[in-house]
């Protein structure tokens, strides 16, 4: 044979010796053949069957062995179905069509094997070979007269089909079927045969010869099949192992019984004497399965469970499983457990997903598990470890595994901690499973034993067992501390356990004071958190956003969700006044609470009649305004305010009601602040008044976000903050605020006017204000601190965009359409530049490390707030309101601060680019020019090409020269590089007027940043290098190629490069491409003898394919 793509190793070499050999010492010999049987007996009771003589070793003489003809290849691999049925019975058309009658077709087989077991033997081999995709045809001349061997190798020689796919793998309506229809066929001729022809000595063994034979073939689709059916023929031998066993076990029982008999002189005469051959023909036959099972797993698995192919073995491992678990007396030992722990490290998913499968069904029966005591001490810290695989699949199996452990007592606290904390993940299968883990491992019966029978305060009730879960669902959570991102924890457990649900359970922890389980602060805390999240993942909008990627909600879901907003509407509608007065006075608790009435059903308040709970939670709802300063407790309340005055709730009234008090409340209250400060200007930052009006803005500020508050005219009342800003007597925490507040009001003036008829007096006071508002901000921009020039800058590019170039398009409304001024522009791109992008300080430079926690996250916050920042410019741009050219310093950033804005920076210049592909070249060019100027001014009237910045210059311009990669072809990308190349040559050539004659340009060393775009030029097109070295002539005028070499080597390197040269833009002559030799590897593998079976996994060895694997 030639040689096989299998692998060998210690392991192998261990199981080899360790497998029984078969019993017939010549039937594993593929050069011989068992003798064909005449006749067959199939009573148990016959004592003489009639066998052929063994067949004598003929061979062909090789003049009469004439090369088969070359058939014409064909797509498919499978196309002459009518053809095959002649030559196999049958049997491959019905395995193709997934026919039903599989039974049957095995039936005819016999019967035919019974009349000629040769030819019938000849359909079989046939049948292997369709089913491996190849056309070749077996007849009984060759059958008889050539070696197996030989037969194959022609077959792997000459299998010539073009595509790579075979029946086994093939896509398509016509083979969806194929594998699960071969397989039930091989279990069914098994079946057929069981009761004579399998122990004929004949059959079986020719049909094992063969496929072992094919199993060691180069040609994948020979190899996957036929290992397919090996596997497949020993499942239908375990059966037919355990039926025969079953039948010796009821054997015995009748000898026992008719021993009894005879003691007793009441049995029949003879009777024993034929029990006794029966059961020494079952004895015979159960070993004989034995032997063969042995035989075929070290003459293909102990090969094929390391193919190159991991369908390959990943079918090998799943098959061992069926046999352990069907066949538990003869598999379920250490010798073939081995296989499974060495295959967790296996390097592709589908492997170890089949390895950890099989595992999780073993630890999973009562019956297996207790003999996978020694492999669970050698493998276990790999069988947790695999909780960590990069296959979301495998780590699924994992964890179900670990459950199993669990459940064994086979696992460590801080090994359940570990699992548990996988609850936290991105992954919805893992977090999912993870929570399955948890919920068993959280409540045991042992715990919730302990934790009811614990005693109890007197006076106190008994907690209930949703109690008991809760509290160690919140102390769990607690101790774990991996993220405050409580929205994970709980959808994780959503679906694991009902206590989530149970809002009873958990108000009655928060407000009973006789509770028989007494919380503490940071509990009452983290069980808030959970209610919370709780409830936003009832009513759909809790659920992370990495989980619900690619998910789509069903009715079925739709109608949960329905079911869930009433049942938590009637449980927290009542109680949740009483838990915002208990624990509203800690803002990150009224802030979570203030939450909770957006999620309701507010109809059921009319329904139920409800009105005063909701004149409670209003009046509650007003005291947190009034209470806190907090940002995220004033806009979950400014929000809750929102839903409850929604014109669709039929009690909006008195929700309206109750906001215009409350707005009332807190003009009155800044109006006494600002006229505080009118007679006496403040300037310190922490005296009261300026708290005081901080605080009132920030309040109404909160609520300028979700309602239109135009109608307590608050422009007119922040006019005197504004002038006085410009003397520097208002704090800078005002000044954001009233800032804020403008931006919200002309985005709300804006929102709510007409759009088709606006009257002449609205427009004009929406530009007045629009005006005054843009002058404040261009003030404040650029004298102003640095969070009022923050607040400022994103106010410009708010109101910039909104206010646009798209306004013309509505009418009446084009009136207030604004462009910026170049003196605005400027002073936008400066801020950009110096502010946001060269403002990060140097702990937030590549490479720095914080020192702790607290210091990463507020690095990480700034950098955060300064890409939003960069990301306004950048609508700017795109929407027409900044030009593009103001944009070119901005661009030159590309590289230098590739690490926190590279992403934005690279989406920025794709939009322009397909916006106005013009202005695009135009502007990478002046900001190429720009950095070239900058590095000319430093250098002192020179580059210096070993100054990093120079490499930095040279990067930047190759990362601008990659989008012309893409369509060469394309006019626009051709007109584009063209164009670039003439504004770098008309940058690098250009002469001050004091330029000596015959001295080099100044500038010409930035023809080297213009050559990383000349390898994008055309060779063929007129316009491209052909067109830039004739533009490149003419700027140089008459006599241009004769100037001296001194200075002008920038200039012949650029002109080479053109003219398709050796030059390269960096000075070295290019590289010559020469032929390499042919490299070739040998694969192969071996290994020593006497490995122990528990090593941690298989000795490495190299795979080999060959030019037929497909």
């Amino acid at each position: 044979m030639e040689e096989s793509v299998n692998e060998t190793s210690q392991g192998d070499q261990s199981t080899q010796e360790n497998a029984t050999p078969p019993a017939r010492g010549k039937r594993w010999n593929l050069r011989e053949r068992p003798p064909p049987v005449q006749r067959l007996e199939t009573s148990l009771e016959s004592q003489e069957m009639e066998v052929a003589s063994a067949p004598r070793k003929r061979k062909a003489p090789a003049e009469a062995r004439a090369p088969a003809p070359k058939k014409k290849a064909q797509k498919s691999p499978v196309q002459r179905v009518a053809s095959d049925e002649e030559e196999d019975g049958g049997m491959f058309a019905a395995v193709l069509c997934g026919r039903s009658a599989l039974q049957a077709v095995a039936s005819e087989w016999v019967d035919r094997y019974q009349d000629s077991s040769e030819t019938a033997m000849v359909e079989l081999v046939q049948f292997f070979v369709h089913c491996c995709g190849c056309r070749a045809t077996i007849t009984m001349e060759t059958f008889q007269n050539e070696e197996t061997t030989s037969i194959i190798r022609s077959l792997t020689e000459n299998f010539d089909e073009e595509s790579g796919d075979y029946p086994l793998i093939a896509t398509g309506a016509s083979f969806k079927k194929v594998k699960s229809s071969f397989s039930e066929f091989m279990e069914r001729i098994v079946e057929q045969c069981q009761h004579g022809i399998l122990f004929d000595e004949y059959m079986l063994d020719t049909l094992i010869i063969w496929l072992v034979g094919f199993t060691d073939s180069q040609v994948r689709a020979f190899r996957h099949t036929c290992t397919l059916a090996c596997m497949k023929l020993v499942t239908a031998l375990v059966h037919v192992a355990n039926s025969v066993t079953t039948e010796l076990d009821n054997t015995q029982r009748q000898i026992d019984a008719e021993k009894k008999r005879q003691q007793a002189k009441k049995g029949a005469a003879g009777k024993l004497d034929k029990l006794m051959t029966k059961r020494a023909e079952l004895q015979r036959r159960s070993v004989e399965m034995r032997d063969t099972m042995k035989g075929v797993f070290s003459s293909v698995f102990v090969h094929r469970y390391r193919d190159v192919r991991p369908e390959i073995r990943a079918l090998c491992l799943s098959e061992l499983g069926v046999w352990m678990m069907e066949y538990r007396a003869h598999f379920l030992a250490d010798i073939f457990l081995k296989y499974f722990g060495w295959c967790l490290y296996d390097k592709v998913g589908e492997v170890r997903l089949a390895s950890v499968s099989v595992l999780e069904s073993l630890y999973n029966s009562e019956e297996t598990a207790p003999h996978l005591e020694l492999f669970t001490q050698r493998f276990k810290e790999r069988l947790l470890s695999m909780r960590l695989d990069k296959e979301d699949s495998v780590c699924v199996k994992a964890i179900r595994l670990a459950c199993h452990l669990l459940k064994l007592d086979l696992l460590e606290p801080e090994d359940c901690v570990e699992v548990c904390e996988l609850m936290f993940v991105e992954s919805r299968s893992v977090s999912h499973t993870a929570a399955e883990f948890a919920t068993r491992y959280l409540f045991s019966d042992d715990f919730m034993t302990r934790a009811r029978g614990a005693k109890v305060p007197k006076g106190h009730k008994k907690p209930v067992d949703a109690q008991i879960k809760l509290v160690e669902l919140v102390r769990f959570f607690m101790e774990v501390n991996i993220h405050q991102h409580a929205t994970y924890f709980v959808d994780s457990l959503w679906d694991n356990t009902d206590v989530l649900r149970d809002w009873e359970a958990m108000v009655g922890l928060l407000l009973d004071d006789k509770a028989g389980i007494v919380l503490t602060g940071a509990e009452e805390a983290a069980l808030i958190e959970i209610l919370v999240c709780a409830v936003r993942r009832a009513v759909g909008t809790g659920v992370p956003p990495a989980r619900t990627k690619g998910k789509v909600v069903t009715n079925k879901e739709r109608r949960a969700i329905v079911e869930e907003r009433t049942q938590l509407s009637t449980a927290l509608m009542v109680t949740l006044p009483d838990l915002i007065s208990k624990f509203g006075s800690v803002p990150e608790q009224a802030s979570n609470l203030a939450h909770i009435p957006q999620a309701f059903d507010l109809e059921l308040y009319a329904e139920h009649r409800l009105q005063k709970h909701l004149e409670a939670l209003l009046k509650h709802l007003h005291q947190l305004v009034t209470k806190h300063m907090d940002s995220s407790t004033l806009d979950e309340t400014a929000q809750t305010f929102r839903c409850l005055c929604d014109p669709e709730f039929s009690l909006h009234s008195t929700a309206e009601l109750a906001f215009n008090q409350l707005m009332d409340e807190l003009i009155q209250t800044f109006k006494t602040h600002l006229e505080g400060c009118q007679d006496q200007p403040i300037n310190e930052e922490d005296s009261e008044e300026a708290i005081g009006l901080a605080v009132s803005l920030e309040r109404i500020a909160a609520f300028a976000k979700v309602r239109d508050l135009s109608q307590w005219s608050l422009p007119e009342l922040l006019i005197g903050l504004v002038d006085m800003a410009a003397d520097g007597h208002v704090p800078d925490r005002v000044m954001c605020s009233v800032v804020a507040v403008l931006r919200l009001d002309l985005q709300w003036s804006l929102a709510t006017m007409d759009e088709t008829s606006p009257s002449r007096d609205s427009l004009r006071d929406l530009q007045s204000r629009f005006t005054r508002t843009l002058r404040c901000c261009r003030d404040l921009l650029m004298r102003g601190a640095r969070p009022v020039m923050r607040e400022a800058y994103m106010t410009l590019c708010d109101i910039l965009v909104v206010f646009g170039r798209q306004l013309r398009a509505c009418g009446q409304l084009g009136a207030l359409a604004y462009v910026p001024d170049s003196g605005l522009q400027q002073l936008l791109q400066d801020y950009v530049v110096v502010e946001v992008i060269e403002g990060g300080g140097e702990e937030e430079e590549e490479g720095s490390e914080p020192s702790t926690e607290s210091e990463a996250v507020a690095i990480a916050e700034r950098l955060n707030d300064r890409r939003v920042q960069l990301a306004g410019f950048l609508k700017l741009v795109l929407f027409g309101s900044v030009d593009m050219k103001v944009a070119a310093p901005v661009f030159a950033q590309y590289v230098k601060h590739y690490h926190h804005f590279g992403d934005l920076l690279k989406m920025a210049l794709a939009r322009c680019r397909e916006a106005q592909p013009t202005q695009w070249y135009k502007t990478i060019a002046l900001s190429l020019q720009q950095v070239f100027l900058r590095l000319v001014e430093e250098g002192g009237g020179t580059v210096d090409l070993t100054d990093p910045q120079w490499a930095d210059l040279r990067d930047l311009a190759r990362r601008y020269s990659l989008p012309f990669s893409f369509d060469q072809l394309k006019a626009s990308t051709r007109q584009m590089l063209v164009g670039i190349h003439r504004e770098g040559i008309n940058f690098a050539l250009t002469r001050p007027e004091d330029h000596t004659p015959g001295a080099p340009p100044p500038y010409i060393q930035f023809l080297s940043v213009l050559g990383e775009f000349s390898n994008r030029l055309l060779d063929v097109d007129r316009t491209g290098k052909k067109g830039v070295l004739v533009y490149l002539q003419e700027r140089l005028g008459e006599g241009g190629w004769e100037v001296g070499r001194d200075g002008w080597t920038p200039l012949h390197l650029f002109r080479n490069m053109l003219a398709g040269g050796d030059g390269s833009v960096d000075g070295r002559a290019g590289r010559g491409r020469g032929k390499g030799k042919k490299r070739t590897q040998k694969g192969g593998g071996g290994g020593g003898e006497g490995e122990e079976w528990m090593s941690s996994r298989p000795a490495k060895t190299q795979r080999t394919t060959s030019p037929h694997e497909h």
